[in-house]
C-alpha cells in the first residue's frame, strides 16, 4: 500500500508534472511509475516496473503515477526527459 495520495497541483510536495507529461500520463492504458535506473530517473508503465510500498502517488486524471520513495527526495519536475528513449523513439515514427 502506497504511503501518500495526492492529486497535482495541490500536492503537498513541490513536485511538478509538465502539462505535455499530463497528457502523456492520461493517454497510457496502465498507471505510471518514476524508478530509479541507470539513466537515472525513468517513468515506466506499472507492467514493467510496479508500484512498491514505499512509493509517494500522484493522481493525475484518473491515472496514478508512483514515485520512488528514492527519487521522491530529489525531483523537483516529471518532464519528457523521463522518457525512456524507445518511447521517443516510437513517438518519432
Amino acid at each position: 500500500m502506497p504511503i501518500s495520495l495526492f492529486t497535482m497541483p495541490d500536492s503537498p510536495m513541490s513536485l511538478k508534472i509538465t502539462p505535455e507529461m499530463k497528457e502523456y500520463i492520461r493517454t497510457r492504458s496502465t498507471d505510471l511509475r518514476v524508478a530509479t535506473t541507470c539513466e537515472g530517473p525513468l517513468i515506466f508503465s506499472v507492467k514493467v516496473s510496479p508500484p512498491k510500498a514505499t512509493d509517494l502517488v500522484v493522481a493525475v486524471g484518473d491515472r496514478m503515477v508512483y514515485v520512488s520513495s528514492l527519487q521522491a527526495q530529489y525531483l523537483k519536475v516529471i518532464d519528457e526527459r523521463m522518457l525512456p528513449r524507445c518511447a521517443l523513439e516510437k513517438g518519432r515514427k
